[in-house]
């Protein structure tokens, strides 16, 4: 009955509408539609449900799909038109002719339009612009042609509009620029002509602009580049000129990577994009014919160099800077004829070093993994500036020539030379100005040509094994620093010191250096730092050393006599230990070593025995009545609860901070009897761990009663001391010299390391006043760690607001209504400290002097992106920095890897990466 009823209906104007478009097909070479489009299978109805491609709505035709089905046909499209309640018709990737019809306009519900890879011809009719539903628009890959009608900008609800690979021309209609909706835009690969209009910038929602292969010409609008939304824009294939010739977008936040369309910028001169976040591989930069500088560091790039970038065939490069990405592979040669400059310091390039280095005047390749000898340097004789540092090199220092004429900077450091210096460094490199071959395992005697050259001012042979005697030097001579510390030189020092006038720092610690100091040191009239400690030197100091001194220090010596007025105001580390002989003068900073070198008379040494005997016996009287005291009280003092522990008097100092110290019997006390287990902020606990470390030992844990007890109420006994706090240092104490303070980053860097990789468990409460100082040393403690997982979670929440209150929570704990301690929220604390060690702020404090004050992090952060980083450090390293490039460069590494640690909680690195890094330095 169904059926002869659907039989007897006439066809309806849709399946009408669809014979006549299947009159048009030539070759169905599946049979797709030709085997089931017929006027006899149509549903109750009457809508043609089952036939091919073919979707209904009830009794009308809602789509029409017949995509990749090779069919040849020439098609009057017009005739889609009969179905009113089309809303797809898709006929790509066949091979249908035919014209766009003008009743196109007339398409009231359609909203995707697929015509694309077919035969279909003709311009865009105007009435075009009136089908205000359609949202997917794609006419690619036809032989549409002429010019696109403005009203074209009618399409309204358009998101996608793909016009590609057609016979377009003629300027771009002004109208696609007001598409607020449009999301993707394709007109690649046809011939348009004129200007591209103003205004794509402004369409917020546009993700994708390719407008590649035409013929635009006229100035590139810088404007849209750095006002659009778009993720991927390709203007390449044009005509396009831009006036643009120094491009610096250094310090934001740009991600993603480098195409190659940068030959849009034919005339750019300069192009930096350093400290971003752009990662992949780097593009040739082939089309880029005036670009002189290219600064790419401080970003994520990897894959191997370009060999492009280095042969210099079609670019005319002066400086390259890649460094800080990580980059990785060898290098087998520079080509290029006019790049001077070349950084790629701080990557992972490995391998032997180029035979040839073209024109380079400046060549960083520190920091990478390189390997092998040095004697490949031998035709590099254009090079004036030459680090090769922190690298892997082996084998003795060159002794062939031709060498380095027209080197004045090298630096070797850090990497595993062996064997002595040769002596006619003078001649293989007579221009050397500063030589830096520290760190390395060098032996043999100190060259005396070395000493004696002309143009040499600064030595850098530290941490070496180095022997023999120092000297003589030659008068006149132009060294600002010398530094043989940590060698094993011996001998006396040579009287010729004094002809070094121009002299600022020496350092000759840690060797076995003897006998007295030359009186002719006075003569070292721009001495700033002098470090003799750890030798042994006799006799007194010289009576008038430079009034430009510093930083002094004679510790660990057998020096004697009173130390010179001049140098009272130095603090006794500098003198002490070591020198019993020494007597500090009168009004000095310490007046209990003063009187220490007083002779007594002997009333005043039978007085003082008498009153310590006295004493004595009072002591072990009042040790008695104590016990006992205490005896009485065992009792009472067993049953303590948590609230006596609040109540508790807050006087006794703890060697973190201050607080009061309490036992783990009271806490275990204080859990079994309260049910909160919540301390007050004036309670917190403080609980040295024992670790030092400077000694790559394990914790040291002191068995107790906790012992026994379960899981969660153990708190193991620590040995508690009271050295002193980092804060104190830093805010009260003398001034800390820039090892110091890279020292105590580096422990506490080590003992992070130690918690979350061989304990397993984030700090939880990381800040200033939780390290902790030791020694003359200064060998850093961390305290109070882990104890977070004895407190409730109250308790623990308490202790993260504190630390934001100082400055040290990191921003995801701010954003978490139950904020649970982390490795990476530790590793933020930490870049917080780094901070206070460099600038010598506290992290609470609020920096007024902009337009608001501002807390630490960002003070920093706004400097440096500034460019006024250097702004940042305090007045006595600002002060080091200036007399010492080592001290300057390790201060700024130092603060990228502050700058790193306090990075969102997903770019933050590791502790292991943060403590090699310093480690490094």
């Amino acid at each position: 009955m169904l059926f002869l009823s659907a039989m007897g209906q006439l066809p309806s104007q849709d399946i009408m509408a669809l014979l006549e478009f299947k009159k048009g097909i030539k070759h169905d070479p599946t049979g797709f539609v030709l085997n089931s489009w017929n006027d006899e299978s149509i549903d109750f109805n009457g809508c043609p449900s089952s036939w091919n491609g073919i979707v209904c709505n009830g009794g009308n035709v809602a789509a029409v799909v017949l995509d990749n089905l090779g069919l040849s046909a020439d098609a009057d499209l017009s005739v889609f038109s009969n179905l009113t309640m089309l809303v797809k018709l898709s006929m790509a990737n066949n091979s249908i002719s035919g014209v766009l019809p003008s009743n196109l306009g007339s398409f009231k519900s359609l909203q995707f339009l697929d015509l694309s890879d077919n035969l279909l011809s003709s311009s865009l009719p105007k009435e075009f612009g009136r089908s205000v539903s359609l949202k997917n628009l794609s006419l690619a890959g036809n032989n549409f042609s002429g010019e696109v009608p403005e009203s074209l900008g009618g399409l309204i609800s358009l998101q996608s509009l793909d016009m590609s690979r057609n016979s377009f021309s003629g300027p771009l209609p002004k109208s696609l620029t007001t598409l607020n909706d449009l999301l993707y835009l394709n007109l690649s690969s046809n011939g348009f002509t004129g200007k591209i209009p103003r205004g794509f910038e402004l369409v917020s929602s546009l993700q994708v602009l390719d407008l590649h292969g035409n013929s635009f010409d006229g100035n590139l609008d810088g404007v849209f580049f750095l006002s659009t939304n778009a993720s991927h824009v390709d203007f390449s294939g044009n005509r396009l000129v831009t006036t643009i010739k120094h491009l610096n977008l250094s310090h934001n936040q740009l991600e993603g990577s480098l195409t190659t369309g940068f030959q849009l910028f034919q005339n750019l001169n300069v192009l930096d994009l350093s400290y971003n976040q752009l990662s992949g591989e780097l593009p040739g930069f082939n089309y880029v014919y005036d670009l002189q500088v290219l600064k790419l560091s401080n970003n994520r790039f990897s894959g191997s160099l370009p060999n492009n970038l280095l042969k210099g065939d079609s670019l005319v490069l002066t400086t390259l800077d890649l460094s800080g990405n990580n980059l990785s592979g060898p290098i087998s040669a520079i080509m290029s004829t006019t790049l001077q400059a070349l950084d790629l310091s701080s990557n992972s390039l490995t391998g032997e070093l180029p035979l040839l280095t073209g024109s380079c005047v400046l060549l960083d390749l520190s920091n990478n993994q390189f390997e092998g000898n040095l004697t490949r340097w031998s035709k590099w004789e254009k090079v004036e500036y030459l680090d090769l540092s922190q690298n892997r090199f082996t084998g003795s220092f060159p002794d062939v020539t031709p060498q380095l004429l027209r080197a004045n900077h090298l630096n070797l450091s850090y990497n595993k030379l062996t064997g002595p210096l040769p002596e006619r460094i003078p001649t293989h490199y007579p221009k050397l100005g500063v030589l830096d071959i520290s760190s390395n395992s060098l032996d043999g005697p100190l060259p005396s040509t070395l000493l004696s050259m002309p143009t040499l001012e600064e030595i850098h042979l530290q941490n070496n094994v180095m022997t023999g005697n120092i000297g003589p030097f030659a008068s006149g001579s132009r060294i600002r620093l010398l530094d043989l510390s940590h060698n094993r030189f011996d001998g006396d020092l040579p009287s010729s010191f004094g002809s070094l006038t121009k002299l600022q720092v020496l350092n000759l610690a840690a060797n076995n250096l003897s006998g007295s100091l030359p009186k002719s040191m006075n003569e070292m009239v721009s001495l700033s730092l002098l470090d003799l400690s750890q030798n042994h030197f006799t006799g007194p100091l010289p009576s008038n050393l430079s009034s430009s001194l510093t930083a002094f220090y004679v510790s660990y010596n057998d020096l004697s006599g009173t130390v010179p007025e001049n140098l009272k105001n130095f603090p006794p580390p500098s003198f002490h230990p070591g020198n019993s002989m020494l007597i500090l003068p009168a009004g000095s900073t310490s007046a209990s070593e003063v009187s220490k070198g007083r002779p007594m008379n002997l009333l005043i040494k039978v007085v003082i025995i008498v009153s310590c005997a006295i004493a004595l016996i009072i002591l072990i009287l009042v040790a008695i009545l104590l016990f006992c005291i205490c005896k009485s009280r065992r009792r009472e003092e067993r049953s303590i609860t948590g609230k006596d522990i609040n109540r508790r008097d807050q006087t006794v100092p703890s060697g973190s901070g201050g607080g009061t110290v309490i036992s783990a019997e009271d806490l275990v006390a204080s859990r079994k009897g309260s049910s909160s287990g919540i301390l007050s902020p004036d309670e917190k606990l403080a609980v040295a761990t024992g670790f030092s470390p400077s000694k790559t030992s394990t914790l040291s844990w002191s068995p107790g009663s906790g012992d026994s007890l379960p899981a969660d109420q153990q708190l193991a006994r620590l040995d508690v001391r009271s050295p002193d706090r980092l804060v104190g240092e830093l805010q009260k104490g003398p001034p800390l010299a820039w090892i110091q303070r890279l020292k105590i980053a580096v422990d506490v860097a080590r003992g992070l390391n130690y918690l979350h990789f061989d304990r397993a468990v984030p700090h939880g409460n990381l800040k200033a006043t939780n390290i902790l100082l030791e020694g003359e040393e200064l060998n850093a403690r961390v305290s109070d760690y882990c104890l977070h997982r004895l407190m409730t979670q109250a308790g623990t929440v308490e202790q993260i607001l504190d630390a934001g209150i100082l400055g040290y929570r990191a921003p995801e704990l701010a954003a978490s209504r139950k904020p649970l301690p982390s490795f990476k929220a530790d590793v933020y604390a930490f870049g917080v400290i780094l901070l206070e060690i460099l600038t010598g702020r506290c992290a609470g404090d609020v920096i007024t002097g902009e337009q608001e004050g501002v807390d630490l992090t960002d003070w920093v952060r706004l400097r440096v992106a500034e460019g006024r980083g250097s702004e940042c450090f305090d007045s006595v390293l600002t002060q080091e920095m200036g007399s010492d490039p080592v001290t300057e460069k390790g201060t700024k590494e130092v603060l990228g890897v502050a700058l790193r640690c306090i990075r969102p909680v997903s770019e933050r690195p590791g502790i292991k990466t943060i403590y090699e890094d310093l480690s490094s330095i």
